[in-house]
């Protein structure tokens, strides 16, 4: 092709990526229900495992609303890196001749699979990883004892009269709640750790906190930070798994030599470091656990481009 040709094929190529992407965003935004319950299944889980109460917070009036359009945009982006990576290939191949194009093509499942694993990876191994290792941090943060010396400085502390009110002991532990209560029956939901009581106008609940003394810092979450959080780290770790296929075909293309990227091996750890701590949270864990993964799957592409490298020789 000349370079009018290729530049047609760059713009044709965008063009379908955009509309692509914006069915996917569509899509996205019509589920952006059962999206949102995928998403947050991780943490209410993490958070039932440690005896707090499966929430989410809304704290700003346009959170809510905020929180709908990044699924929407985040989550078409997602949906749509099968279409994406499909263009992105169809252009590099019609780069190459037609024996080349062959090969290129084959790439697209490979790297489709790979950032479809990449995805999984985060949501079912990372996630609840990250989520147990800053709300268990957050526990055990050493502020419980604040809450000790303002109850002992308040009136009613020093009020020594004062008997507090005695709830009744024979209140129902249970896992599921009754399903027609009586009105004034009172039980606790052991799976959501809430007190229950039925009254005319229906069921009040409130959170009850383990321990002898609820803890100061709360790990509460809110909402559309939340969503940013998880489905950004979800493309990082989908882009990131494309590693092997970016070595390989550099290594079969001829651009660089698997011999050459041996030797360089160095700066690739610390490129790898580098783009997880751009494309990561400012938290060291998650930087780690896409850094590592990073590069052993570099040294996979190595590995595998040494049966389909070009002989040097041949090439020149």
């Amino acid at each position: 092709m000349s370079f009018g040709d290729h530049l047609d094929e760059l713009r044709s190529s965008l063009i379908r990526a955009l509309i692509g992407a914006a069915l996917a965003t569509a899509l996205a935004l019509a589920l952006g229900t059962d999206i949102l319950q995928i998403i947050l299944y991780p943490l209410l889980k993490v958070q039932r495992a440690n005896g707090m109460q499966p929430s989410v917070q809304a704290l700003a009036p346009v959170a809510a609303f905020a929180a709908y359009l990044k699924i929407g945009f985040l989550s078409g982006l997602i949906l749509s890196m099968p279409w994406l990576l499909h263009q992105g290939w169809r252009f590099v191949a019609s780069g190459l001749y037609e024996k080349e194009q062959r090969f290129a093509r084959w790439l697209i499942g490979p790297s489709v699979l790979l950032f479809a694993v990449g995805v999984a990876f985060l949501y079912f191994v990372v996630l609840p990883i990250v989520l147990q290792f800053f709300i268990t941090f957050n526990k055990s943060f050493g502020m419980s004892d604040l809450g000790t010396i303002v109850a002992a400085t308040s009136a009613d502390a020093l009020d020594a009269t004062r008997v507090p009110p005695a709830l009744p002991a024979d209140i129902p532990l249970l896992e599921i709640d009754p399903p027609d209560p009586a009105v004034g029956k009172a039980w606790v939901n052991t799976s959501t750790n809430r007190l229950m009581v039925r009254t005319e106008k229906g069921t009040l609940s409130t959170a009850l906190d383990p321990g002898p003394a609820a803890p100061v810092m709360q790990s509460q979450f809110a909402i559309d930070f939340y969503i940013s959080f998880v489905l950004m780290l979800a493309l990082a770790f989908g882009i990131a798994f494309e590693m092997p296929v970016v070595v390989f075909f550099l290594a079969w293309s001829g651009i660089v030599s698997t011999r050459d990227m041996g030797k360089a091996r160095r700066y690739v750890l610390l490129a790898t470091v580098v783009v997880a701590a751009v494309l990561t949270p400012p938290d060291v864990i998650s930087q780690v656990m896409l850094a590592g993964p990073m590069y052993l799957l570099f040294e996979l592409g190595m590995f595998t481009a040494k049966f389909a490298e070009r002989d040097p020789s041949r090439s020149a």
